[in-house]
């Protein structure tokens, strides 16, 4: 429809009546204010009138396509290219409604028409291939460049796009080598073709022969990285390690490599990394090329500091991972391995400083508030700490371990407030979750020191013991126990056998068998172990009391 004299004619020369112009311009008014029900409406009367225009129908089509109805717009397309057989542009959106009813192979002959009437314009094809592909038809996107190729021209790029689809989209072809190398010898100076015929080889174990290749290919393009990476596996394949190594340092100190590639060399190499051997130094060279190269990077930062953790150098780890946190805040593992870390180190103000900031970007994460916590707890800010521990199990959900280690930790800050009956609940909560011999160990001290509960304390001293067989702590409580039931026998075993385990005299041990065996009536070797327990650090106040009652 359009405009002549000011009247409006319509394509086949007729002038619109006076119903028909005011329908289509009414029509136009409802499309401008979002309305497409009632444009559809005036456009369809339109088509009433005049059956014959092309365009009303293509009108038609066009908002039942938006509407998703796809199969009401094929039809309305069908009548305007019966039509109008030769205008392409229906073509194409007829096409894009068949993709939308599952009509595929329709749906390309429509598409082969409008590319055949653009010959130089590869968008127009890749537009029609990026369609197929977003329906999740590859094999029609492979075949409209086929068509492209066959019917009109051979291009590197549509080679290209078609190796994309093969590699990317899963697309089957019968014999993936010899697209690979007629696409060499059709394009030789296209690289990504030489590459994989390099890759082909050394997928087939023809080492000698991708060497060949992929030398030929550095030659001829020495700026290719990805030509880098596959040489030198290919060199190793064959025993040139060292080779291999040059090349790897190469493609390190290139930023075109993507880094998860690096990585995954560095974590080959240090699968087999012993310390100080020569693969150990090489793996350290590739990281510090690496961290260079992509300076900065929290991915990288945060692989070299569980490296240098490994290698004990926590210092440059804590470095590394405060930069993570910084560069990357979103990163959970980055926060949490950097608290572990403050944590080792003992750096308390650091590791609240730290918690509380991650709290902040992870208000649900529970190992946040078990950390927080643990600082002021380390800082004996008891109370506060509390706080932050029971935040911890507000958001916790089936973490029965991380659960357990804020118990125990609650069960101690009770303690340290003098609140017991908290602090054996917490416990006791601890241990049904994990039974932990550290923690029966602990558990069971508490309760003989306030001398109460004491079967439950031999109960959980007894399994503990059971659990980690000589462990010295392990052993003095239960020896502690013993004494306080009255077992004194019994309990200068256990002290003594504790005390064979250690390296040098403790003043703790010293002073429990020289109690034992007070209890036991040997005054003279409990006046011996009593001042030794002093010579090795014990509590002199204490233990000149218990002297004083011999004397």
């Amino acid at each position: 429809m359009g405009c002549s004299g000011g009247k409006h004619v319509l394509t086949n020369g007729d002038v619109a009546s006076e119903p028909l112009q005011r329908n289509y311009f009414e029509g136009a008014q409802h499309l401008l204010k979002g309305d497409k029900e009632a444009a559809y409406a005036s456009f369809l009367r339109c088509s009433d009138e005049a059956p014959g225009v092309a365009s009303f129908h293509y009108d038609l089509a066009r908002i039942d396509f938006d509407l998703g109805r796809y199969e009401s717009a094929t039809a309305q397309l069908d009548q305007a290219i019966e039509i109008e057989p030769e205008n392409d542009w229906y073509r194409y959106h007829r096409a894009k409604a068949l993709v939308s009813t599952g009509s595929y192979d329709k749906a390309q002959a429509d598409f082969e028409v409008w590319i055949n009437a653009r010959p130089g314009d590869l968008e127009a094809l890749r537009e029609c291939s990026d369609i197929f592909i977003s329906a999740s038809q590859p094999w029609h996107a492979y075949q409209l460049l086929i068509f492209y190729e066959e019917e009109i021209a051979r291009n590197v790029d549509v080679r290209l796009d078609q190796f994309a689809l093969i590699s990317h989209a899963n697309i089957e072809i019968e014999r993936f080598d010899i697209f690979i190398n007629r696409s060499a010898l059709e394009f030789p100076n296209e690289p990504t073709f030489a590459l994989h015929r390099g890759l082909l080889a050394a997928y087939s174990k023809d080492f000698e022969r991708s060497v060949l290749i992929l030398e030929k290919l550095r030659t001829d393009h020495p700026y290719y990285m990805n030509s880098v990476i596959p040489l030198a596996e290919s060199y190793t394949a064959i025993g040139k390690t060292d080779e291999a190594f040059e090349l790897l340092l190469v493609a390190f100190q290139s930023e075109d490599i993507d880094l998860k590639e690096k990585s995954e060399i560095m974590l080959g190499y240090l699968e087999f990394a012993s310390p100080g051997s020569e693969i150990m130094m090489r793996f350290q060279k590739l990281l510090h090329v690496a961290l260079e190269t992509h300076s900065g990077n929290p991915d990288l930062l945060h692989f070299a500091a569980l490296h240098w953790l490994d290698i004990g150098q926590i210092e440059k780890a804590r470095e590394a991972l405060a930069i993570v946190v910084t560069n990357d805040p979103g990163s959970l593992d980055g926060h949490l391995d950097y608290l572990g870390v403050l944590f080792h180190l003992k750096d308390w103000d650091s590791v609240i400083k730290a918690g509380d900031e991650a709290a902040l970007i992870f208000p649900l994460e529970p190992l946040i508030y078990l950390y927080s916590g643990g600082g002021r707890k380390q800082l004996k800010e008891y109370e506060t700490a509390i706080k932050h521990f029971k935040s911890g199990l507000s958001v916790l959900i089936d973490l029965p371990v991380t659960e357990a280690s804020i118990y125990s930790e609650l069960a101690e800050c009770y303690r340290e407030l003098g609140q017991k009956e908290q602090s054996y609940e917490a416990f006791e909560k601890c241990l049904l979750l994990d039974k932990s011999p550290y923690v029966m160990n602990n558990h069971a001290y508490f309760l003989a020191s306030d001398n109460q509960r004491m079967q439950d304390a031999l109960k959980w001293s007894t399994l503990a013991n059971e659990m980690i067989l000589d462990e010295p702590n392990f052993m003095d409580t239960h020896a502690l126990i013993l004494h306080l039931l009255t077992r004194n026998s019994d309990a200068l075993e256990w002290i003594v056998n504790a005390q064979a385990l250690l390296d040098s005299p403790d003043a703790v041990f010293l002073e429990r068998e020289g109690d034992i065996r007070w209890s036991l009536g040997q005054s003279e070797k409990a006046h011996e172990l009593w001042e030794k327990a002093i010579v090795s650090g014990g509590g002199q106040k204490r233990l000149n009391e218990k002297l004083s009652k011999i004397k």
